[in-house]
């Protein structure tokens, strides 16, 4: 559990929440909003923190700002371990609590320790790596909770923090408290011992019983995510080396290289991952191509072009003019959050998409959906179609013989994305959606029977037929700002190829290629977001591209049989086919309305 991430996004909001009725908001405090969900993730380093809390507490304002916000912390919002704490019998009870877990609020280096200060007293005291608002907050955190265990009497007899007169804890706890403060080379609080035992009206057995089973003994972070946590804390990404990870974890270079190779992981790829999940984050957000290169710490900026191309199979200029399309509401900010906030995916679909061909068994994917009573249950329903043979009595028929096995990491992920997104889509019936893309493939199939497409190639084939338009659930969702522009020419229009003509033309934006955005983060890269963009070029390409030309009349045909009612007859609706295709695609229709016997 991120406890640190939820601890001081809970802190920024009660900031922004102060400001905002004592009138002290501004533009920055959108800024502040905007990085929330990274915060949240524990994604920010220290002298990130401190310069927004310093942003958020101006100094002539400090002490305004101290007298109040001990009235707007939430500890509910602070995470399970600060629950926790509430929840204690007194002071005392929480301290034992924290001298075990303080690495979830405080830095993992702060050497947190509690001794006598004298007979009558005790000392608690802590590093911090630098000086700055985060220990202030740290300090007026541990008055609000001890004022909330032991009543509004309680109060420090001491303080000693490092002399920063721009920095003193002095000017957010002054109107509060009235203890001494002295410079120290490290945050020493001082309290008297009769505070320690005071009991707290807020004491509850049952609730502490249950969150102390959430924190248990804290187990080491997996290998990944220590790794991933040693990345955070590089300002050049690009000039990372196995040598410097191994000293931010303690170990030398070669037991570290060693422990790779027993959890197999590749040190490279796992770099690769976060560099590029970087990257994509400045240039959706705005960044030119250059200044990206810089800020990851590229040697040039061809060497970046070239390194993020082969890594996500498409250029970091049309990543960019993604970000300069798809606007969203509050900034580029929030079209991240909604893209960033996609994964993880459920455990069930997690576990599908990471078996290879030789785990790809009936009984093993039947394991694994059985475990998610509502993917079963869609797996169920999508089965029971007659165009799909019998209705299935069981989920090894459903699978096995029914959707087919190799279908069921397309139909996770796309219930992934329907299950993620639905709340917040302006679409009317997100089912016609979903099922239009399922009948795609169908279509597909029956028409062309993958004539032309070389063994090698049908699951990238598959791939584009089924998340070629997952985007949709982007550009209609209720924070993109073309939303409303969409939804009218949807409604407009009378089949998927008006829909994408016009889409394109009044905002110049191609679903196929942001449907890259989605698939990058979920980790499908280079050959199917190649070809997601190809689509976008078809008016250029030559006709003899027949696959990427029966992909867009499958989902032609699909999308305008499952979703646009205006055109008058088959012939108007599906001008690419014969005679004979259209004979074929109302068998399937109606095969695909009708449930299965």
């Amino acid at each position: 559990m991120q406890y640190k991430g939820l601890f001081w996004s809970a802190i920024l909001r009660s900031l922004l929440s102060l400001r905002r009725d004592i009138g002290l908001s501004d533009n920055g405090d959108d800024q502040v909003l905007s990085n929330l969900s990274d915060i949240e993730q524990g994604q920010f380093e220290d002298s990130y923190l401190n310069a927004l809390l310093t942003q958020l507490c101006p100094v002539d304002q400090r002490t305004c700002i101290g007298k109040s916000l001990i009235g707007y912390f939430d500890f509910n919002k602070m995470g399970n371990l600060v629950v926790l704490l509430t929840a204690c019998k007194n002071i005392e009870d929480a301290l034992s609590i924290l001298s075990v877990h303080y690495r979830d609020l405080f830095d993992a280096n702060s050497q947190f320790e509690i001794a006598d200060g004298t007979s009558d007293s005790l000392l608690i005291s802590w590093r911090e790596p630098g000086v700055g608002l985060m220990a202030q907050i740290q300090i007026y955190f541990l008055f609000t909770l001890f004022r909330h265990l032991a009543g509004r009497q309680f109060d420090f007899a001491q303080m000693s923090a490092p002399a920063n007169p721009a920095s003193s804890p002095a000017s957010l706890l002054a109107p509060l408290s009235q203890a001494a403060i002295l410079p120290d080379d490290q945050i020493k609080l001082l309290l008297d011992k009769k505070w320690l035992t005071q009991p707290s009206f807020y004491y509850s057995a049952q609730m502490k019983k249950m969150l102390e089973a959430t924190l248990a003994a804290p187990e080491t972070a997996p290998l990944k995510q220590q790794i991933r946590n040693a990345f955070l804390q590089a300002s050049s990404p690009a000039r990372i080396r196995a040598e410097w990870v191994a000293s931010q974890l303690g170990q030398t270079e070669s037991a570290f290289r060693r422990q790779l190779r027993q959890e197999n992981i590749s040190f490279s790829a796992l770099l690769k991952d976060y560099i590029h999940d970087k990257s994509c984050q400045y240039l959706i957000a705005g960044e030119k191509t250059e200044d990206t290169a810089h800020l990851l710490g590229f040697s040039d900026r061809r060497s970046f072009e070239r390194s993020f191309k082969e890594h996500a199979g498409i250029s970091a200029g049309q990543v960019r003019q993604l970000g300069s399309r798809m606007r969203f509401q509050r900034g580029n900010s929030n079209l991240l959050d909604v893209v960033e906030n996609l994964p993880p995916l459920p455990a069930t679909i997690q576990s599908l998409l990471a078996l290879d061909d030789e785990q790809m068994t009936l009984p093993r994917v039947v394991e694994l959906v059985e475990r998610d009573p509502i993917f079963q249950a869609h797996i169920m329903s999508k089965a029971s179609r007659a165009i799909y043979g019998l209705a299935p009595q069981t989920l090894e028929q459903a699978i096995g013989r029914n959707l087919g096995l190799g279908n069921i990491k397309h139909l996770a992920v796309i219930f992934a994305a329907q299950q993620l997104l639905t709340t917040q889509c302006r679409f009317s019936n997100i089912q016609q959606l979903t099922d239009a893309m399922l009948l795609s493939q169908t279509i597909f199939s029956k028409l062309y029977s993958f004539a032309g497409v070389p063994e090698d190639d049908k699951e990238i084939v598959r791939q584009l037929i089924l998340f070629g338009l997952l985007s949709l659930f982007l550009v209609f969702h209720e924070d993109c700002v073309i939303a409303d522009g969409a939804l009218t020419l949807w409604e407009q229009s009378q089949s998927l190829t008006q829909f994408n003509t016009a889409l394109y033309d009044e905002f110049g934006l191609c679903l196929y290629g942001a449907t890259s955005l989605m698939l990058l983060r979920w980790g499908f890269k280079n050959e199917v977001n190649q070809q997601l963009w190809k689509l976008c070029q078809m008016n250029s390409l030559p006709s003899s591209d027949l696959v990427h030309e029966r992909i867009l009349v499958s989902h032609n045909v699909a999308f305008t049989a499952m979703v646009f009612t205006n055109a008058a007859n088959s012939e108007q609706r599906y001008p690419q086919l014969s005679p004979a295709e259209l004979d074929t695609v109302d068998e399937i229709l109606a095969l695909w309305k009708a449930p299965a016997t």
